[in-house]
Formats: structure tokens, sequence, C-alpha cells
């Protein structure tokens, strides 16, 4: 986004129209221009390098357009101080002096008192001038200059002017071709105020802009226009937004944008995903939640839930067993806002959803959802217990309902061994459901040691190994432990108690450990 006062656009009846950089070979090669003023004026002074730019303001181009390519070449600029003492510091010993010893009123007196306190510091009476106010913008110092192609700039202008039209915007709707995960992440990420309405194969967004709040305007501005990247980013799009054509101004003008007519004018790179959570509340849930290992996988942001022919974006989606849990955290919301929210969470059908509401936003119509879905108020924090309670009742509603189809089916079981997780992932099912169907049946064929089926034929050979390997000699813990699992078992040490042996410990290095028979006895 570019300062207001370099925005370059046209009116046209009740339109506004941003005037673009055309990437033409004349435009190309003035940007390039001004790229190698920067590079050039490393180790420069920032007012060296100003007076540079403001010589390539005439030519019969707009001030405005050099002075907005300037600025962006700024934000990849590093300026540093450079002085033989700090400024402060100079400031403070000459002010000093000259109050002890009066202000100079003459040249030869200002001098004077500068060589003093030149001497006093060991440094040169003109080293020390040149400190007395070298941390001024103007007299701060290039040390890097991270440069950019010419189109990219342009293309980078022709985004930032626009973006600071849509700092001005009422209301912004645009639709898309592809994108829509990072598109919809970002606007969630940004904190914006939004309606999604399904169309055809896409999306139609619209989104509140910063002049139709009360609060919001700066900030929210600012996350808007941080939103037009992502847009841009698909191969198609469309952009229709109403600005405010200036400040007190209470005209409206449309502003009107797709990829046919300005994609080559704006197409930006896709900005990468940013892992920060845009709420200290979701960050604060989502860290206490992954770090109790629950089995459920938590993720940000999903794909959107269809509503009717609206969508919903829910904060949070739980994964497990095939099982799907959403959750939406309602913090800060607007009246016409929450009235919003309320409808969609109305019209959410065979969805299993948690409403983690704010309780200083409370209100009867929220209260009522909790019919249809489970709301959990709170303050501050999202609580835990009341998320993993409502994940557990669904865990043992599931378990319950598969344990019914287990009942009376027969397991085809191959191989030497095979685990309850292992069976549960080829069934489809959860893994506590399958434990516990197999505690209370029997496989032909096989024995249950845990959590793992072990076919008889595989413990015998087990048994047989082990047996002729102590008959040889001390058998350690490490060679028993391979020669199981060599021989197609799982779990070893379940294995060695069942065939009849026993680990014997000297001290906590399993290295040294040995396997007996159970029936033999130490000396």
């Amino acid at each position: 986004m570019l300062p207001s006062d370099l925005l370059v656009a046209r009116k046209y009846r009740d339109t506004v129209r941003p005037v673009y950089a055309k990437l033409t070979t004349e435009d190309v090669e003035f940007a390039d221009k001004l790229i190698n003023a920067f590079k050039s004026h490393r180790g420069w002074r920032k007012r060296e390098l100003d007076e540079a730019v403001g010589e390539m303001e005439g030519a019969g181009r707009d001030f405005r357009f050099v002075r907005g390519l300037a600025v962006l070449l700024e934000r990849r600029c590093r300026y540093q101080v450079e002085a033989a003492v700090t400024p402060s510091e100079v400031r403070d010993r000459l002010f000093h002096a000259a109050a002890v010893k009066g202000i100079p009123t003459t040249e030869e007196e200002r001098t004077a008192l500068i060589d003093e306190e030149a001497d006093q510091l060991g440094v040169s009476a003109e080293r020390l001038e040149r400190s007395l106010y070298a941390d001024l913008d103007e007299e701060l110092v290039l040390t890097e200059f991270n440069p950019v192609e010419a189109e990219t700039l342009l293309r980078g202008y022709n985004l930032g002017i626009t973006q600071t039209l849509l700092f001005r915007c009422s209301e912004m709707e645009f639709t898309a071709s592809g994108n829509w995960q990072q598109i919809f992440r970002w606007i969630k990420l940004l904190g914006l105020i939004y309606t999604i309405q399904r169309g055809g194969e896409g999306y139609r967004v619209k989104v509140d802009g910063p002049v139709s709040l009360f609060k919001l305007g700066h900030r929210y501005g600012t996350s808007l226009a941080k939103l037009l990247p992502h847009i841009v980013a698909a191969h198609e799009w469309s952009i229709h937004a109403l600005i405010l054509r200036r400040r007190g101004d209470r005209q409206l003008l449309k502003l009107e944008l797709d990829s046919r007519r300005h994609g080559a004018h704006l197409k930006a790179d896709q900005a990468p995903v940013r892992e920060a959570y845009d709420s200290l509340v979701e960050e604060s849930f989502a860290d206490r939640f992954n770090a109790l290992h629950t089995g459920w996988r938590l993720t940000r942001e999903p794909e959107p839930l269809p509503v009717g022919r609206h969508v919903m974006i829910p904060d949070f989606l739980f994964e497990k067993a095939g099982m799907r849990v959403y959750m939406e955290v309602a913090g800060f919301w607007t009246p016409e806002y929450l009235r919003h929210k309320l409808r969609q969470l109305r019209g959410v059908e065979g969805v299993d959803m948690i409403v983690a509401a704010d309780r200083a936003h409370a209100c009867q119509q929220l209260d009522r959802l909790g019919k249809k879905l489970d709301i959990v108020y709170y303050k501050g924090k999202v609580p835990i217990r009341p998320i993993l309670d409502h994940l557990r009742a669904r865990e043992e509603e599931l378990k319950s309902r598969q344990l019914e189809r287990l009942r009376g089916r027969e397991l085809e079981i191959e191989g030497p061994a095979v685990t309850a997780a292992e069976l549960a992932q080829r069934l489809g099912m959860m893994e506590e459901a399958v434990k516990e169907d197999l505690g209370h049946r029997e496989v032909p064929g096989y024995h249950l040691l845990g959590d793992v089926l072990i076919s008889d034929s595989t413990l015998e050979a087990i048994g047989r190994r082990i047996e002729e390997r102590m008959e040889e000699g001390v058998l350690t813990l490490n060679e028993a432990v391979r020669l199981v699992e060599e021989l197609g078992g799982a779990r070893p040490s379940r294995v060695l108690e069942h065939i009849g042996c026993r680990i014997v410990w000297h001290g906590i290095d399993p290295e040294k450990a040995e396997v007996r028979r159970k029936q033999s006895k130490e000396t």
C-alpha cells in the first residue's frame, strides 16, 4: 500500500480508475534507472539519495508516480547512523557547555566551543560536527539495498495504488478461480468481516470495508488491502468495490477490476502462508489441545462448509477415525455480523459443530442454538474440558456403532501377526473398537497377546528357536528380540512371557539383560 497523497486515480462519472504503470519499454527503462540510483547510493546519506530521486521527477512524469516507486524501493533499504560519537551525547555535551559558558553568538565562539568538546572526546571537530545530527532521517546512511526487477517494481506499484484505493472502500465483492483455500485462510487470518455465497463452481465473497465500520478504520483498512495480493494470485478473478471519493465526502465510486483487463498489471507472486494465529484465544486453545496428544488431529481453517447457497469457514476441524467435528470460536462481532453468523449456524445441517462463544457477547439467540449445536462459553480462553467431553462422547458413540458391526462378523486374518491398529486401519474402524472386540472373541489359529494377534504356528516356531538358542548358552534380551521379530512376531516381551521365558536384568542396561526359562533358578 502507498501513502494516500501518492494515489494516482481518475474519476469517470460514477467510477474510479487507478492510473497504472503500463509496463511499456519506456516505463521499464525508467524503473531500471531508479533502481540503479538506489544501487549506486549505497554508503551515501539519505538526503543525497532523495536529491537524486527528486531530479528524476521532471521530464513530464507525474511526481506521484516517481515517489511511489521510490517508496517501494525504500522499503527494500536499510539505513543506519554513522557517527564518531553518539549524536544524543554530542548534543547533550554541547548544550550543557553552552548553558555553563554562555550561548555562542559568533561563528568564532561556536567554533571554539566545538573544538573544546572535540578535544575532550578525542575526535576531530569536523567529525564531531558531523555526529551532531547524524541520527536525523536525512542524515542516515544507506547500508543495504535489496534490488528488484523493473517489471516486478512496476507491478508492485500498481498493486500498491489499488490497495490504497481499497483502504477507502465501504464494501468489496470478488470472485476467483482456484486459490480459494488460501484466500479463505487469509480472510480469516486478517480478521475481515465477510460473507461468502456459492455460485456455480466457485464462490462470491463480500467483504465489509473499513469505512463501513465505526471503530476499526485504519487497522481494518490495512488488513483489507493485504488481501488483494491473494486474490490477484488466482488464474482468473474479478473485483467490484465501492470507494469513498474522499474523507468527509459521502459519494461512493465504483471500482471494477478483472484478470482479463488488469491481470498483467497486477499479477503478484502468491504470498507465503503465515502460521501466526489472528487470535490469541485461538492460538492458546490450539497449543493447549495439541499438547494433550488425544489422538484427534486438529486443523485450522479447513475446507468451507456449505450452508444453503452460502459457505462458512469454521476455525477448527477435529479428525479421528473418519469422525469430523468442527469448532467456531466467536470473539468480537458487530451486531450485523452476529446476525449473519447466527443465520449461518442455524443453516448448518448434518455437521457436528461446537461453538465457543465469548461470554461477553452471549445472547438468547445463541443460547437457543444450544439445542442444535454444542455451545461452550468462555471468558479469556476456551476451556479444554468441555471440548474433550464432546470429542470423547463422539468416540464412544462411534465405538458402540462399530462394535455392533463387528459382532458376528468373521475376521479374515493373514500373516504371522497383526496389531489391533493395523487391523483397525484395514477395516476402517477405531483402534479402540477393534481392541475391545478382539478381547471378547476367539480367532481360530491365532492367540491374542495384548493388542496383537499372533498365529499359533508363529508362536510355536519362536518357542522352538528360543529353546534351541538357550541350550547353546546365554541368550541376551537383544538377541531374543531380534529372533522374535525375524520369525514374524510382534511385541517381543509379551511373546517371551507367553512361551515361558522371563527377563533377568543386570542393572538398567538392556544389552546386559538375559532371557531364561521361568522354571530355571538363579545361582
